[in-house]
Parts: structure tokens; C-alpha cells; sequence
């Protein structure tokens, strides 16, 4: 496992054997400027994944974020989409309107997300799509 960052935000790493990115967000983000690499963590755990490659995400513990930060999230939507990502699996938020915001994000570009109760249903279900494609 690489782990591309780890901070009190957000944690983004990558499983070479999986072809797989795993993120997990951490509680409020009350603006862009509280991530300021954000989108350059993203980039460089894109670049490490092969074409293909899914993403689990842990959205447990995100709270409803402004305008400003949902658009930093569809900016990093809209470049795994050009990136050619093939599944992703989501442990939605508590909050429900974060539940509302996450969807409206992967609805924006067109991709959905398959939504799990847990990490381990998550990796399980990833782990059988990407071998029934292989």
C-alpha cells in the first residue's frame, strides 16, 4: 500500500495489486484553503493507478461541506472520470445531507457509485468486479 497522504482531513493511498485507490474523509471541511493539496494528492494517486483501476471511498465521517468544497470535490469527480476509473464503492456519510451531496457529485459526471454498508463489503464487491473483468 502507498499512502499518498494522511492528514486530519482526508487520507488517500493506492494498492498496486488491486489497482486500487482507497480515500477516506475526515469530518468538516470548512473551506478549499483547510486541503490546499487536495487536488495535487489526487493527481499523484492517479498517476500511480492503471486504467481501470477502482476506488473505495469512506465517506463515514464527512459532514455537509460549503459550495466552495463540493466543487473541489467535483473537480477530483471530473478527473477520475477522465482517468478511466471503473468502479466505485462508497461507505456513505451519516449526514444525510452529505449522503445528498456525495451523490449529486458522481450524478454530475455521470458515473455512479455502488454503495456498501462497510469497508470490507466494499473491498469485497470491487474485488469480484474487477476479477469478472479481468
Amino acid at each position: 500500500m502507498i499512502t499518498v497522504s494522511d492528514n486530519q482531513f482526508y487520507e488517500l493511498a493506492y494498492d498496486l495489486n488491486k489497482n486500487r485507490i482507497y480515500l477516506r474523509i475526515n469530518s468538516y471541511w470548512k473551506s478549499p484553503e483547510v486541503v490546499p493539496n487536495y487536488l495535487n494528492d489526487f493527481n499523484k494517486v492517479i498517476s500511480l493507478a492503471a486504467p481501470g483501476f477502482t476506488l473505495l471511498a469512506d465517506f463515514r465521517n464527512m459532514i455537509t461541506h460549503p459550495a466552495s468544497v463540493k466543487e473541489l470535490h467535483e473537480a477530483v469527480a471530473n478527473r477520475l472520470f477522465e482517468s478511466k476509473i471503473s468502479y466505485v464503492a462508497e461507505v456513505s456519510p451519516t449526514d444525510r445531507i452529505a449522503v445528498l451531496q456525495v451523490t449529486g457529485v458522481w450524478r454530475q459526471i455521470g458515473k455512479g457509485s455502488i454503495k456498501v454498508a462497510d469497508i470490507v463489503l466494499g473491498e469485497n464487491i470491487l474485488d469480484q468486479l474487477s476479477e469478472a473483468t479481468s
